[in-house]
């Protein structure tokens, strides 16, 4: 009987391969899905917490300031001038806007799109010496600070102090400098490791400029102070961060 063996083998991979197709048939046929439910089942995403109110602006600051900046208008922006501090290309433009009643780095280019470059909005007075205050709140962006006492026609060759700020969250050290930049190119003149500022709420930065003596304060506490024996001269300040989006600026005040 050894010539009927085939024929055994052959009828039992044929009803092995009308079992497999039925379940599948069993398993999807139409309703299954409505019957069983969905096979994914994704959590829900989160709210995006809401953005509290600015920080308070101290009266001595608010009163007889040489700039105040609250962009409670649509055309709060057209006392500023935009500076790419990177060479970018002309459609890679860092934007900003106006939303809701503050300033946001909106990503850069028509396409909106994420850049590592770093960007300055600045104000039209020309100051020498005096304080320059922002508040700001990170959305996602890790990265501001302030530019003060800005020359130049090319942002990646001029000459401007520069306070840089990063999140807690970054691993990059120090998290906090003050630095000069002649003709593009970046000397410290203080830094402090860490640990970051913390994203999702209200911070202010302020930088106070008399003369060679320079001080960083953070939410009302010096940071950093350092003496520049050649002192930059006077020109524009304004807000810093990078073209990534996510960060918002306000209050913006500039006094003697």
């Amino acid at each position: 009987m050894w010539y009927r063996q085939p024929h055994l083998l052959f009828a039992s991979l044929l009803l092995g391969m009308v079992a497999v197709f039925g379940g599948f048939w069993l398993a999807f046929r139409p309703g299954q899905a409505e019957e069983s439910g969905p096979i994914l089942q994704y959590p829900p995403e989160p709210p995006a917490p809401t953005i509290g109110p600015n920080p308070t602006v101290p009266a001595g600051l608010a009163a007889g300031p040489l700039f105040v900046a609250d962009f409670t208008t649509t055309d709060s922006l057209s006392a500023w001038q935009s500076v790419a501090l990177d060479f970018v290309l002309p459609e890679d433009s860092p934007n900003w806007v106006i939303d809701n009643g503050r300033l946001r780095q909106d990503f850069a280019g028509e396409l909106r799109n994420s850049s590592l470059a770093q960007v300055a909005l600045l104000a039209e007075p020309v100051v020498s010496d005096g304080v320059v205050r922002v508040s700001f709140y990170d959305e996602f962006n890790g990265v501001a600070g302030i530019v003060a006492r800005y020359q130049g026609d090319v942002g990646y060759e001029a000459t401007y102090y520069r306070v840089r700020l990063l999140k807690r969250e970054y691993e990059a050290t120090p998290k906090y400098v003050l630095e000069k930049v002649v003709d593009g190119v970046a000397t410290p003149l203080a830094a402090v490791e860490g640990p970051g500022f913390a994203p999702r709420r209200w911070h202010v930065i302020e930088l106070e400029l008399r003369g060679g003596t320079l001080q960083v304060r953070l939410d009302g506490k010096l940071l950093m102070e350092a003496t520049d024996s050649r002192p930059l001269p006077s020109g524009q300040a304004g807000v810093y961060t990078r073209a990534i989006g996510g960060m918002l600026f306000d209050d913006v005040i500039i006094a003697p």
